[in-house]
């Protein structure tokens, strides 16, 4: 076999291998940890690639340079890392600990190091087929991004990972047998050996990994409840996360089941069989159920279909099922939430013949249905575990913009209204202000919208009844009056039509006042104050939430706290980049025979990758936010999108194999394609055809910018492959890996702030930037052509 033959297979089983853990560790870490820890421990194993790379690159020549050495490291350090994690989710240390997040941080990143120095290592040995090298490790990982869907639906987590060292352990044995030295033949079978024993150890692969000790976990607090005794009856590993289904004995005998997603969001499975076999059991959890309360108010001709968007245990599918609705339809996202349902719960999710159960993200499946429903009801569809690109958007985050309130409205039938059940006030004047601008854009003010709205709660679990037309007088005395009775009338409080009444006195020299209703909302109400004053005079971010930056559960102005240290990692990266290129990147320490002219060469493309590794994930990101409104499942998404990206990249790098001469002018012209394209698609291709499109179509459109995109890199590899200083290109992957990092954080952060249009702009402002360097370096005759 041919030595760049060898490598090719390497870099593609090292890459698929990278990103077949990176989705595993924050699948683990979306179960062991509350959601911002995962994106802080994500973002510093990723820039652990660049760490290696450039780790490589300044210590090259102190180093063996055997690849079989090297090639062993990632494997080693994979096993342990992840064994190591375990062993501490098994002790009970928490990120929430003093040590326990650097010590994550430590072990996640340490792999990432290992496979960083091996990656540099094997772009520098075989330079000349640098281009092949990045489309095989953009390929890879567009595999390692599809199969990760298929491997965690199919095995556990643990299994998972053990793949994933089985492939870094496959690319040392083609390395071994590349070499064919004295230790080759010892190596070979005893790493042949390993493999065997990994694939007969499933059953020993297969156990349970607990939730962390972290309070914000409901499965950890309810489990570490001691009057409680609890076992878990069974759980599953997906794509999607860890769904565990749990039996709680109580002190008086009495049992009950929960559900949870990656150890949080529990919600009680409900039994439509036995509540009808028991009718006080059945008073009990109906009135507990605080949406149940609107449904006494609905005519026959309103109750002939429901939608329930993250139907939980069950308890929404039977509060419909016993208050009459005539056909009930529930959307939910995690397939393995559903699977132990129809197992553990059918009557409720299975058996009934008016009862139909989708596996779909509810937003998608009420635009499929449009117009078709009497009610659409969100009851607190709370996960609280990361998804997605960047790990610090929730999964129900969509569900909650004004953009997902205007697909709801349009699901509706004409006397149709949304229930959405709520955590507390600020959930419930968040949404209102959504549904008010949203109206505003609509033509509707704020007098007649708010006839649409009323809203009750029993102090803990409000609920926010939004109807398509104004409601009728008639309905609303009534529901008003039995709010009071039942004394569902805490804040927030409001009903249309209802004159406020108030108490203001003084009693012992204290001024008491009491308002039977939101004053605020009463006041907007009768256009005393401006609809937007709701968000404005908050103390706390009560924004309207949009599809360009949906971070409905974001209550801070400004940059939410989670982000913060993050943040600092960005700037670090930016700050540590700005120093060395101000400095000529002394600590590169080129020989004494290394021209001030190539120097100068050098530096301007470090500058160039930099900008390039950033616009890069600026771009992607941004096209990754649009599409994946149009996808069913936001797991089995990302890695559908990341995996037709990464391919697109990979064909673009191989067209860059066939350039030989002027790849500056390469550089430029590709650059402005990258522009133009994505102009095109977004502001016209995506318009005229984004409603028709579907899954397969919408992977394929994606072909279209990330083809072009996958160019610009490494036909800057190519140019810098001219340069006989030894550490140049692993200089440049380890810069473009931490510049992506960096790119990867202020994307979540100026997408917050303001917006992932505002993010896609500035994606292409770097791009164009990157133009007018090389233009200024070919004209100045620096960059070699």
């Amino acid at each position: 076999m041919k030595r760049s033959t060898t490598n090719i297979a390497i870099i593609f089983l090292l890459t698929a291998a990278t990103i077949i853990f990176e989705i595993s560790l924050s699948r683990l870490f979306s179960y062991l940890l509350s959601f911002h820890f995962v994106l802080i421990i994500i973002a510093f194993s990723i820039l652990g690639l660049g760490i290696g790379q450039i780790t490589y690159a300044k210590y090259s020549e102190k180093i063996d340079h055997s690849l079989l050495w090297w090639m062993a490291l990632p494997s080693i350090s994979m096993f342990l890392s992840f064994t190591l994690l375990l062993v501490l989710s098994q002790i009970g240390v928490s990120s929430s600990t003093d040590f326990g997040l650097p010590i994550f941080i430590l072990l996640s990143t340490v792999p990432f190091i290992a496979i960083g120095i091996v990656y540099a290592h094997i772009f520098e040995m075989d330079k000349r087929h640098v281009s092949t090298l990045y489309a095989l490790d953009l390929i890879g990982a567009a595999t390692g991004a599809l199969a990760s869907i298929f491997l965690l639906n199919a095995f556990g987590l643990v299994e998972v990972v053990a793949i994933a060292i089985g492939l870094l352990l496959l690319a040392l044995i083609i390395a071994l047998i590349t070499v064919k030295n004295r230790y080759s033949k010892i190596l070979v079978p005893l790493v042949l050996v390993v493999i065997f024993l990994m694939g007969f150890a499933k059953d020993a692969l297969n156990f349970d990994i607990p939730v962390a000790k972290d309070p914000s976990k409901d499965l950890y607090r309810l489990m570490a409840n001691p009057a409680l005794k609890s076992e878990k009856l069974e759980s599953r590993w997906s794509a999607f996360g860890k769904t565990d289904l749990v039996k709680f004995t109580y002190p008086d005998g009495t049992v009950s089941k929960s559900m949870f997603i990656d150890g949080a969001a529990g919600t009680d499975v409900i039994s439509i069989d036995e509540l009808a076999k028991d009718t006080v059991e059945m008073k009990r959890v109906l009135y507990g159920f605080p949406g149940i309360f609107a449904m006494n108010f609905l005519s026959e001709k309103e109750k002939d279909s429901v939608l329930i968007i993250g139907p939980g245990g069950g308890i929404d599918i039977a509060a419909t099922y016993f208050m009459g609705f005539k056909y009930i339809e529930a959307a939910e996202v995690n397939p393995s939430f559903v699977a132990l349902m129809k197992k553990y719960n059918p009557s409720t999710f299975n058996d009934k013949e008016n009862i139909k159960v989708h596996v779909n993200e509810g937003r998608n499946f009420v635009v499929e249905n449009k117009g078709k429903y009497d009610a659409v009801m969100l009851t607190i569809p709370v996960t609280k575990s990361s998804r997605g690109t960047d790990f610090y958007g929730l999964t129900e985050n969509y569900l909650f913009t004004m953009e997902a309130l205007a697909d709801y409205l349009d699901g509706l039938t004409e006397d149709g209204a949304i229930y959405f059940t709520m955590h507390g006030r600020q959930e419930v004047y968040k949404m209102l202000a959504n549904f008010l601008e949203l109206q505003e854009r609509m033509g509707v003010g704020q007098l007649e919208a708010l006839k649409k709205v009323y809203i009750y709660s029993n102090e803990m679990n409000p609920v926010l009844v939004i109807k398509k037309n104004p409601f009728e007088q008639k309905t609303i005395e009534e529901a008003h009056k039995t709010a009071h009775y039942y004394g569902l009338d805490k804040e927030p409080f409001y009903f249309p039509y209802i004159e406020q009444e108030g108490l203001d006195t003084i009693v012992q020299n204290v001024n008491y006042k009491w308002y039977m209703f939101d004053d605020l909302l009463y006041d907007i109400s009768k256009g005393s104050y401006a609809y937007d004053e709701l968000w404005k005079t908050a103390s706390i971010n009560l924004s309207p939430v949009s599809d360009d930056s949906p971070y409905f559960f974001n209550y801070n102005n400004g940059i939410p706290d989670a982000m913060t240290t993050p943040l600092w990692l960005g700037l670090f990266i930016v700050g540590w980049f700005i120093v060395n290129h101000v400095n000529g990147w002394r600590s590169v320490s080129f020989s004494e025979n290394t021209s001030i002219y190539m120097q100068r060469k050098f530096r301007a493309w470090a500058l160039i990758s930099f900008l390039l590794g950033f616009s890069y994930i600026l771009i992607q990101g941004y096209l990754f936010q649009i599409l994946n409104l149009k996808l069913s499942n936001p797991s089995q998404s990302f890695s559908l999108l990341l995996f037709t990206f990464l391919l697109g990249n990979g064909v673009g790098s191989l067209l860059t194999g066939t350039f030989k001469k002027n790849l500056s002018r390469k550089l430029i012209v590709y650059s402005a394609l990258i522009v133009l394209v994505s102009l095109l698609t977004v502001y016209v291709l995506l318009p005229i055809w984004y409603k028709q499109l579907s899954e397969f179509w919408i992977a394929l459109f994606l072909l279209l910018p990330s083809f072009f995109i996958g160019i610009p890199f490494p036909v800057l590899l190519k140019t810098a492959s001219s340069l006989k200083e030894k550490k140049s290109i692993p200089y440049l992957l380890g810069i473009s890996s931490v510049a992506g990092v960096a790119a990867s954080i202020f994307a979540i952060v100026i997408s917050i702030l303001y917006g992932y249009r505002f993010v896609f702009l500035l994606g292409l402002f770097g791009y164009g930037v990157v133009i007018m360097l090389a233009y200024r370096l070919k004209t100045l005759k620096i960059v070699h052509t």
